[in-house]
């Protein structure tokens, strides 16, 4: 095997470039190298590049990924071996802090991540802890896989909220995960799933993977169309994806009495709340939910498995989300594109093996 590989790295803030770097080596029995085959470019990532920066410099970014397992060290569990194609978990929990202990570790208080806080998956090869990895099934493509992380983020959003057939919803914000949003609502059991957006395009693949109803926010009040749709209660349940000062507030206001909040988009504005939605909360008793990442502990599910096996069945369709295809050497060009937003955009997947 080649002793040297491209990797996508960060330098500082805006200075992300494709570079030569040696092939990771596994360090720990328990650890697995994989040949990336797709590595997908979070939301989060691009702030991250444009903007914040990670934990150290150079940082190999991507934590959005799949693979095929080419070397395993000598205490690999879960029956993985080279040849096994698999999607990686992102965070490495410690094991040790009181919400690993109950198993919560998505909310592990000393927490690692590929991508961030060590190196990632935007890269020809990544070592990664094999507890963070699962098969593939047999209908989940190499790209499919790729999206495992933000389809598990959806999932556990939604699993925040009292579900029950027949429900009503709305979902603020159609990026990738806002849109798997809107298929998990349906496939759970909500009959009418209100999207809302800013662009008539993305409305529109809403509406072919399920939604009932698209809102452009742009050219009407949201709350008072959401109402209008639902005979002016409002809807059972607003999930929040597009991380927006607005959209805050409008998914307290688009909801009914007893109904549920899931805030899930990072924003990084201050957030206002007029009276108006504080009486809302109060008056109608809403209940309000914060969802973080997800999780592949087994109880009471693995939300990755059971992403991966709807998937697997064509129950959540992820293939029309992809709208670009790029090389390890665009980085540059691509983040750009996405920071500025001279294109649209869903979801970006880096094809290390696209020449």
């Amino acid at each position: 095997m080649a002793q040297k590989m491209r990797a996508v790295r960060l330098f500082a803030p805006k200075d992300i470039r494709c570079v030569e770097v040696d092939v990771p080596q596994i360090e720990k029995d328990t650890q697995v190298l994989i040949k990336v085959k797709s590595c997908g470019v979070c939301g989060s990532d691009i702030p991250r590049v444009m903007v914040k920066g990670t934990y150290h410099f150079p940082t190999t970014i991507g934590h959005e990924f799949s693979g095929q397992i080419v070397e395993c060290g000598t205490n690999v569990r879960g029956n993985l071996k080279p040849g096994d194609r698999v999607s990686v978990m992102p965070l490495i929990p410690c094991g040790t802090c009181q919400f690993c202990k109950v198993g919560q570790s998505h909310l592990c208080d000393h927490y690692d991540y590929y991508g961030s806080r060590r190196d990632g998956a935007m890269a020809e090869y990544i070592v990664v802890e094999s507890e963070n990895c699962l098969k593939l099934p047999q209908n989940v493509s190499y790209e499919m896989g790729a999206l495992t992380d933000p389809i598990s983020v959806a999932l556990h959003a939604v699993r925040k909220v009292r579900m029950e057939a027949g429900k009503s919803a709305a979902v603020f914000g159609l990026g990738a995960i806002g849109y798997l949003c809107v298929q998990w609502l349906r496939e759970l059991g909500c009959t009418r799933v209100i999207a809302v957006d800013v662009a008539d395009e993305k409305l529109k693949l809403a509406k072919e993977l399920g939604a009932t109803d698209g809102v452009n926010g742009m050219k009407v009040d949201a709350v008072k169309t959401v109402k209008e749709l639902t005979g002016g209660e409002g809807v059972d349940i607003a999930i929040e994806f597009a991380g927006n000062k607005i959209t805050h507030v409008q998914a307290v206001e688009a909801c009914k009495k007893n109904g549920e909040v899931v805030y899930g988009g990072i924003t990084y504005d201050d957030v206002a709340f007029p009276n108006r939605a504080i009486a809302a909360i109060l008056r109608g008793e809403l209940t309000i939910h914060g969802s973080w990442n997800s999780s592949i502990n087994p109880l009471p599910i693995n939300e990755w498995m059971s992403g991966l096996e709807y998937m697997n069945l064509g129950k959540i369709i992820v293939e029309p989300l992809i709208t670009h295809r790029v090389r390890l050497e665009d980085c540059r060009e691509v983040f750009d594109m996405m920071f500025n937003r001279t294109e649209v955009f869903t979801k970006v997947l880096f094809l290390p093996e696209l020449m």
